[in-house]
């Protein structure tokens, strides 16, 4: 059965060179496979380093052993901590590493944009280029960037531009930077538990800002089942009638689980619970929901292990392998980055 993984994550290998020369977060350390990314969040483990950044060869072959037909790529943390005008750079230069995929493996690849949030106008730019002229699939942004978090108004322009290019925005969790969630390691700040935390705020956040409101056919991804909100959904709508009535701060219009059926989906990514999954299906429904690994942060293996203990229907296998991909986002999916190019009278990255 074919299957499309709305969550795939890569790193070039110029910014693993640049991130082994740091002696500030990001350091990447080679010779142990060791990435540090704050005093709380630190990865070491080969197979994971070695493929973030593996030739798209090596890749495929990954892909095709556990039926993966297509993954969207996403650039992993990290430049964020750079100097914004080298951000802007590192930016450009990865979205052109996939894009060059895309041309090469027509149909296996797609990309998010990787952006340099802290320039908005030339993240801005780089969001309609990536779009119009590689064929991106959308847009990946972190559930925070260092001090500033996606939902701070400065980043407004930014969604502004993803509901104009009717492209999706997928929130994927980082490291909390500080606060009560940071401190204690990883069990509290990383994959175990703060990730989710931190992305769940994030997401809220834009509702209660009223961003689905400003730009009704924003699209927007999380991953892990929804981090945790589905388990929270009914009480935030029953206790959010009486704030809407009494015209609360928060600046939306509708309950959250109005934006949850008609601007949010979730995937599967790093949440392979089966208890999880299927309170998240009773909440959402099967449309909703899309298939995500986390490759190659969580291991290839134990996610194709828990889609086939899913109890579902074949119809609903296939809604959340591949036809809700394609009956909800083709036209963003099967862009051809190359037929953009070729139209414009060259071949070349623009």
């Amino acid at each position: 059965m074919k299957m499309i993984d709305f969550e795939a994550h890569y790193y070039t290998p110029e910014l693993m060179k640049l991130f082994s020369t740091r002696s500030q977060y990001p350091i990447y350390i080679p010779e142990n496979y060791e990435l540090r990314l704050s005093d709380d969040f630190v990865i070491k483990d080969k197979y994971k380093m070695t493929m973030l950044s593996a030739p798209f060869e090596e890749r495929i072959q990954e892909m095709d052993r556990f039926g993966v037909d297509m993954q969207i790529l996403s650039l992993s943390p990290g430049i964020d901590f750079l100097d914004v005008k080298e951000s802007v750079k590192v930016a450009r230069e990865a979205n052109d590493y996939v894009y060059k995929a895309m041309q090469q493996f027509p149909g296996r690849f797609s990309g998010y944009a990787a952006l340099p949030m802290y320039d908005t106008e030339a993240s801005v730019d780089e969001l309609e280029r990536c779009v119009k002229d590689l064929g991106f699939f959308g847009w990946m942004t972190f559930s925070n960037v260092g001090p500033a978090c996606p939902d701070d108004d400065r980043f407004e322009k930014i969604f502004a531009k993803a509901a104009e290019l009717n492209v999706p925005v997928y929130i994927h969790p980082n490291q909390p930077y500080e606060g009560r969630l940071t401190g204690l390691g990883p069990q509290l700040a990383g994959a175990s538990f703060g990730f989710g935390i931190d992305t769940a705020i994030t997401l809220i956040r834009l509702i209660y800002k009223g961003i689905f409101d400003r730009y009704p056919n924003l699209k927007v991804m999380t991953g892990h089942l929804g981090e945790g909100i589905p388990f929270y959904l009914k009480r935030m709508d029953e206790r959010g009638k009486n704030y809407l009535a009494r015209k609360a701060p928060a600046q939306n219009k509708e309950l959250p689980g109005y934006y949850f059926k008609k601007n949010i989906w979730v995937s599967t990514s790093g949440q392979y619970s089966l208890e999880a999954f299927r309170c998240t299906q009773d909440v959402l429904g099967i449309d909703h929901i899309l298939f995500g690994s986390d490759f190659p942060y969580e291991l290839p293996g134990e996610v194709k292990e828990f889609t086939r203990q899913l109890c579902l229907s074949e119809i609903d296998r296939e809604k959340l392998l591949y036809r809700n991909a394609e009956d909800l986002f083709g036209s963003c999916l099967y862009r051809s980055g190359h037929d953009l190019a070729a139209s414009k009278g060259d071949g070349q990255l623009v």
